[in-house]
């Protein structure tokens, strides 16, 4: 076995050191003919290069991220106030209407006790098992 065989058989058994590793980069690039392992340690040291944007590139990245968690908050901000507006005023009208719902049953009642003590007044000691309430030309509202 030649030297470069004991380190990729050391290597892929993940006992190299890296001056082993460097030393095996060497022999494979030094080669003529490429094979697998050449192809294997290229890839793994294109890899490993940094790129020259990279500083750039994660500060836009984050910028742009800060961006569109804005832009989420505040879409997510103007659907719930507009929701608290549609409650508030759901909440105002169905408050009115039971206030004029509870204003037509006080008008209602006290017109019933103002028909009771007119029909009262009106009606006849004769005609006591009945409740007259309005009388007109062609209209009579009688109880019984």
């Amino acid at each position: 076995m030649t030297n470069q065989e004991n380190l990729l058989d050391k290597y892929y058994r993940g006992e190299t050191s890296l001056e082993e590793e460097k030393e095996l980069m060497e022999l494979l690039a030094s080669e003529e003919n490429q094979g697998a392992d050449e192809d294997l340690f290229a890839y793994f040291e294109n890899e490993a290069a940094i790129p020259d944007d990279l500083e750039e590139s994660l500060f836009n990245g984050v910028l742009e991220k800060q961006e569109q968690r804005k832009t989420r908050r505040m879409r997510w901000y103007s659907f719930s106030s507009a929701a608290a507006v549609v409650l508030v005023l759901l909440s105002v009208y169905i408050d009115f209407r039971k206030e004029q719902k509870r204003e037509m049953e006080n008008q209602f009642f006290v017109m019933e006790q103002a028909l009771y003590q007119l029909s009262s007044s009106l009606q006849p000691e004769e005609q006591q098992d009945m409740l007259v309430l309005w009388v007109d030309k062609d209209v009579e509202i009688i109880l019984n």
